[in-house]
């Protein structure tokens, strides 16, 4: 792969790669690397994965779009429903759905709520969540924020909106999630998985032009970096033609 190739390319790439033919996700709300990730498997190796679980089934959107809150970014679906139809099945759960927040620990928690003083009187004020339920009825999830920094990857979360893993496999039993969790959290500067002794987060890969000693720096906790990290596998010449030519069309991705 000679042709340059954007962060957020190859975060869909490698989101794309994990997901399976039938299984049945969820991209959340910010979608745009999810659905884009949805649509590439879909395209080279899982035609039969379904889109459900937030008000829609199967969407079929013309472009990208930002926000799945964006009608637009339905174009037509199989199927929509109420939030109340939403709440009453979440329940059963995903193979797979997509998170981000404005700060991400070791663990893999996630913070929507607030950064800095209390949740009454905040630093600053997050969006809060509406359905908290598939990150722990779903099998797995992924988390994919777009941005990859000191300020959002911490060691500890100032408000836990979302749980990964917790404290650790022991809290992890005690609070009764018997799900996998978090399964890898994908950047615009590398691919981090979760040790599976410790349940900590480490660094799997980084992406071309990044190295572990700048990607260690951006966050706020110890990546456990042991021996040489390997460079993520780029798209191949198939997979960004498509990504470009039939998913991206108009370069969301490449902005």
């Amino acid at each position: 792969m000679s042709v340059a190739v954007s962060p957020l390319e190859q975060m869909v790439v490698v989101l794309a790669r994990d997901l399976a033919d039938a299984e049945l996700g969820a991209a959340g709300a910010a979608a745009l690397v999810p659905m884009a990730a949805i649509a590439l498997a879909r395209e080279m190796h899982a035609p039969n994965l379904t889109v459900g679980g937030e008000m829609f089934f199967n969407p079929q959107p013309g472009r990208l779009y930002p926000s799945m809150l964006d009608d637009r970014a339905l174009g037509h679906c199989e199927a929509a429903e109420t939030f109340i139809e939403l709440f009453g099945h979440s329940h059963h759960g995903l193979d797979f759905f997509f998170h981000s927040g404005l700060q991400h620990d070791a663990y893999g928690n996630i913070n929507l709520h607030h950064v800095g003083g209390t949740l009454h009187a905040p630093k600053m004020r997050g969006p809060g969540a509406a359905n908290l339920s598939y990150s722990h009825t779903s099998t797995r999830f992924y988390i994919c924020p777009t941005v990859h920094n000191a300020r959002n990857f911490v060691e500890k979360v100032d408000f836990l909106t979302i749980p990964g893993h917790l404290s650790g496999p022991e809290s992890k039993r005690e609070a009764g999630l018997t799900n996998e969790g978090p399964r890898f959290v994908v950047t615009p500067r590398a691919v981090m998985d979760f040790d599976e002794k410790t349940l900590r987060m480490r660094l799997k890969s980084v992406h071309a032009g990044n190295t572990p000693e700048e990607v260690q720096r951006q966050t706020g906790f110890d990546l456990a970096i042991t021996g040489e990290v390997p460079q993520t596998p780029p798209p191949t010449d198939e997979e960004l033609a498509v990504l470009r030519q039939r998913i991206d069309t108009t370069g969301a991705l490449r902005v």
